[in-house]
């Protein structure tokens, strides 16, 4: 009866479910996705609780070129944004054609370890692509420094804009029927 137990060590998840449809309280129709396949092909090995895994189950994956992105990145940081769904865009970024050169300078074999990163960032500079450090990079505008229009149009302006408001509001008292006219004439916009 482990499939009514609450306890999750007792039996697999493929015995809890067999045993729920069997006692009916799970009908045929809300069965799971997995449950026809793991009955036609059952696992070697019943995964049960108690079942020892090996911690080391996948080795590192490491290629020679993750050592020289990573250091592309800490040097130079990310350059431009890539939209990965489209492969030439990704052979045309930076870093990948960072890479290439760097091992196409390695396959030559005339440099130092020492001296193919700086000899790739040269070669990328002749073919025109020019890579920029990250503490060379220019800042980015903040709202602050955005254009700010000049104070002294503002001033005359609003100026403009109170004295018309003066204006109006001085029209109505004389005369109750007055409406005012929002509409700025052209000369004034301009100035």
């Amino acid at each position: 009866m482990t499939s009514l137990s609450r306890l999750e060590k007792l039996g697999t998840i493929f015995t809890r479910v067999r045993d729920l449809m069997r006692a009916g309280v799970m009908k045929e129709a809300d069965k799971p996705i997995w449950y026809d396949i793991m009955a036609a092909f059952p696992p070697r090995d019943a995964p049960t609780h108690h079942r020892d895994y090996k911690k080391d189950f996948l080795p590192e994956i490491l290629y020679e070129e993750d050592a020289v992105r990573a250091q592309f990145y800490k040097v130079y940081g990310k350059q431009t944004a890539i939209d990965l769904t489209q492969h030439e865009q990704v052979k045309m970024s930076p870093c990948y054609r960072f890479i290439s050169k760097y091992q196409e300078l390695k396959k030559e074999g005339t440099r130092q370890p020492e001296e193919l990163f700086e000899a790739a960032v040269a070669a990328l500079a002749q073919e025109g692509l020019v890579l920029r450090k990250q503490s060379e990079k220019r800042p980015q505008k903040t709202k602050k420094d955005e254009e700010k229009p000049d104070s002294k149009q503002v001033t005359k302006g609003l100026a403009l804009l109170l004295q018309q408001a003066m204006e109006n509001e001085k029209k109505q008292t004389e005369n109750p029927s007055f409406t005012t006219d929002r509409t700025v004439p052209e000369d004034e916009t301009n100035t």
